[in-house]
């Protein structure tokens, strides 16, 4: 066993990073995190959900055994997902709850990313009998990872305050604008690829008597659907490209992202607020300016979710992954996860699963390693090495090159694409649709499995039943 007082060192303390300090935990492997944001704003909530796929869901609650009252705190189950065209004629009712759609014991379903964190910080006893977070220690807020050097036995690590830290090693997890990704590629090309579309999302809660709650309402009543919680998806048309998607992260409380096709990236996205993946809050005056043009014509229920938002809570930034995607995601005792590694659009619904996995599997290999017996450098850059494999690498590239290809389907004015995307929703069954939803999950699937073969360990199973 290697013997060392150094910890992990963590930097982000987003899903991923949580995952990986969490994955260590159960270990026995000490560990600290460094994030850039303060304590009050490392769970900002500015209208973030996300589809939460089989083999992340299984990891929280198999293999890390999170409590089921914190799973279910930070997730809801898909029961209802109205899907429309910008017109506003109905395509489809998917009614999830009717059917028999399970990941283990729990309802296949979206989570808030604020109450994701929350969750995940409470299983790793870094939040006080309050509820508020507990800065020092294991973790350390509103302080960067600016660079590292791989030495003998260990990685030096240099902060943004320039103080410089010692540590086994160094999992990176601090989004798209990584300054780790930065320092290790220096001298590579590693420019941002601008994906051509640019999202508008935010949070929006339902008030009481609102137009925004009677035109809820009367959906759910028109189309029976008034006894469980209600997705929305429009589908744009060649008249009026884009698509719209709102889910109830929390009661009353919906989080919606509106993807529009744009040639310029906008200029929010120089932001280093990683709570709103780059992007920024707009001001009043240019959100009722942009708003008003953006909801021209929109269906009403569209209209009313994002005009009743409250400007900290509407942002706009564009969609970035990488335009050199062979670079590696290693060297030496450091290693980049998540954004860091391989950012992506959203639009496969696979950027946050990916990154769980990964905080996982880096965490697990790093601990397997540090068990067996050994010199401690070629164990630790071994294990690594072997996170960053080329089949995860190839299957990266691939679920991304389908967001971009998903990106630019949805927002096009293309009368024939148009058309095929609006007949296969108001056609195809909905295990269907959540079948290619969780497609992009057999790279992590696969990226799991290895590991467990590799560290001799069973293979739980991360299969999802999709029953009509």
């Amino acid at each position: 066993m290697i013997s060392s007082d150094l910890p992990v060192i963590i930097a982000g303390a987003g899903p991923g990073g949580l995952v990986a300090a969490l994955s260590l935990k159960r270990s026995g492997v000490p560990f600290v995190i460094y994030d850039r944001a303060s304590s009050v704003r490392l769970c900002s909530n500015a209208g973030s959900g996300i589809d939460m796929a089989p083999v992340a869901i299984n990891i929280l609650e198999k293999e890390l055994e999170m409590s089921p009252e914190g799973i279910d705190r930070a997730m809801r189950p898909y029961e209802y997902m109205y899907m429309f065209d910008a017109g506003g004629q109905k395509l489809n009712t998917y009614r999830l709850k009717d059917m028999k759609l399970k990941i283990g014991s729990r309802d296949f379903g979206f989570a808030n990313r604020s109450d994701l964190q929350h969750a995940l910080l409470e299983e790793l006893g870094l939040k006080d009998k309050n509820g508020k977070i507990v800065d020092g220690g294991s973790l350390h807020c509103g302080i960067a990872v600016a660079s590292y050097e791989n030495k003998p036995g260990f990685v030096e690590v240099v902060l943004g305050t320039g103080e410089k830290v010692r540590g086994l090693a160094l999992l990176a997890c601090d989004g798209i604008h990584s300054a780790v990704r930065k320092h290790m590629h220096r001298g590579s090309d590693d420019s941002l690829h601008y994906c051509g579309q640019v999202a508008w999302w935010g949070k929006t809660v339902v008030e009481k008597g609102s137009e925004l709650e009677k035109e809820l309402k009367k959906m759910q009543k028109k189309n029976a659907m008034e006894d469980g919680n209600v997705s929305l998806a429009m589908m744009g048309t060649r008249k009026k490209p884009g698509t719209f998607f709102s889910c109830e992260v929390a009661e009353n409380v919906h989080a919606w992202v509106y993807v529009l096709k744009d040639k310029n990236p906008p200029a929010a996205n120089a932001s280093n607020d990683l709570t709103r993946r780059g992007g920024v809050a707009l001001s009043g005056v240019d959100k009722q300016k942009e708003m008003n043009k953006l909801v021209a014509s929109c269906p009403p229920v569209v209209e009313h979710i994002m005009t009743h938002a409250s400007v900290d809570n509407v942002t706009r930034a564009g969609f970035f992954d990488r335009a050199n995607l062979s670079l590696p995601y290693v060297d030496g005792r450091t290693a980049l996860l998540g954004d860091a590694a391989h950012p992506q659009s959203p639009m496969m619904g696979q950027g946050a699963n990916m990154a769980i996995v990964d905080g996982f599997v880096a965490a697990q290999r790093l601990a397997a390693a540090i068990a067996k017996p050994g010199d401690a450098s070629p164990a630790i850059e071994r294990a690594l090495a072997d996170y960053d494999c080329d089949t995860r690498r190839k299957d990266n590239r691939t679920v991304i090159k389908k967001a971009r290809k998903y990106g630019r389907w949805s927002t096009t004015k293309n009368r024939f694409v148009s058309w095929a995307m609006a007949t296969s929703v108001k056609y195809l069954p909905a295990s269907a649709m959540v079948g290619e939803l969780i497609s992009g999950d057999n790279s992590n699937r696969k990226f799991v499995a290895a590991l467990k073969e590799d560290i001799g360990e069973t293979v739980r199973n991360m299969e999802v039943s999709l029953q009509q």
